[in-house]
């Protein structure tokens, strides 16, 4: 296996150093600089995050950016190293919020086993990545433009044709407070699958989502089944995508999935009605129903953090929408629904890989 020799930086505003600190104090094996930012009110944190990469260890063969509000797990340095010995010229994020694309992909590589999915956002998930070296000092090298450090990420990184990955389960939480970029109206922020005590991921699999061109995804701003294009032309991302029955192939549109939707609500998801219309849990529902449709092959036995990631759609889809104390208790019964919906799919008599949806 490479050697992986880490530096690590820690980037904050003045308003939440003191939380920096405490951060890099309980990471003592991994030695954290603390990055302040000093830019004028007004700007994004591109800036600060421009010179938390350029703080690269002298001789780190890769370096760790870590936001102020990060929770790391249990063994959080040894399995970084582990997560970068197995995938050492990739971009690799160590959480992704659970409502979004990412987030779709964990579920799935959760599901399979596997200790990967591809970041397929309109960003980088950067509350915590890890680049090779001379990536890490190519983008500390880039102008400062005022803006957010995600969106110049994800340009430089698929400019680049650097992969981004992200890890499952996640080896960060989000320590959810008051949002200091302006994100506070999206609701709470929290990981699909973080690694509970005494994880052991497995980090020599394959990622979920490679190859996949069209991504099956309700959005929390609208609530929809709908398409997203993930395929390598970074131009053809778009923030809204193509309602659900524009690429669900003949036999399988919404008229078809009625009956077997209402099935699975009423074996596994009928508390949920009392919450939740009818409508808009289809649409839930058919999101993974087309999330099983898209897999390439067979999906074997459940992962060890299968139950756990799917119990998490829910929340990360309705967080706006609905008090949290009901969320959480809908979640169990919501990620039985969801994970019903993907077996459906994922048993379905289709070809496989549908030519619409995936390259050859």
């Amino acid at each position: 296996m490479p050697e992986v020799i880490l530096s690590t930086a820690i980037m904050t505003h003045p308003a939440r150093e003191d939380r920096a600190r405490k951060l890099a104090e309980s990471l003592p094996e991994l030695n954290p600089s603390v990055v302040v930012d000093g830019s004028g009110p007004g700007t994004g944190n591109l800036g600060n995050a421009l010179r938390a990469w350029a703080a690269v260890g002298e001789d780190a063969t890769h370096h760790l950016v870590l936001q102020d509000d990060v929770v790391p797990c249990d063994e959080f340095a040894a399995l970084v190293r582990k997560a970068v010995r197995a995938r050492p010229e990739t971009a690799i994020s160590l959480f992704c919020e659970w409502g979004s694309r990412s987030a779709t992909l964990v579920r799935v590589a959760a599901r399979r086993g596997w200790g990967w999915a591809r970041a397929v956002d309109m960003y980088t998930p950067s509350q915590g990545l890890v680049l090779p070296r001379e990536a890490a000092l190519a983008f500390a090298s880039l102008e400062d433009t005022g803006g957010a450090d995600d969106l110049a990420l994800v340009a430089f990184l698929r400019g680049s044709g650097i992969d981004n990955l992200v890890t499952v389960p996640n080896l960060l939480e989000h320590d959810d407070r008051l949002s200091l970029t302006a994100n506070g109206f999206q609701g709470p922020r929290l990981s699909p699958c973080v690694a509970p005590s005494g994880a052991e991921p497995d980090f020599d699999t394959p990622a979920a989502g490679t190859g996949l061109t069209r991504l099956p995804y309700a959005s929390w701003m609208r609530v929809h089944a709908e398409w997203f294009y993930c395929g390598e032309s970074h131009d053809a991302y778009t923030w809204l995508g193509e309602f659900g029955d524009t690429r669900l192939p003949e036999g399988f549109r919404k008229a078809d999935l009625a009956d077997r939707f209402r099935a699975d609500l009423a074996e596994v998801g009928a508390s949920l009605q009392h919450q939740v219309s009818e409508l808009t849990l289809f649409e839930y529902w058919t999101v993974h129903f087309a999330l099983g449709l898209v897999q390439p092959e067979p999906v074997g036995a459940p992962g060890p953090y299968a139950e756990a990631a799917f119990a998490t759609a829910f929340p990360g889809l309705f967080r706006r929408y609905l008090p949290m104390s009901t969320v959480d208790a809908l979640r169990g019964s919501a990620g039985r629904l969801a994970a019903a919906a993907f077996e459906r799919g994922a048993a379905a008599d289709i070809e496989r890989p549908y030519p619409d949806w995936c390259t050859e």
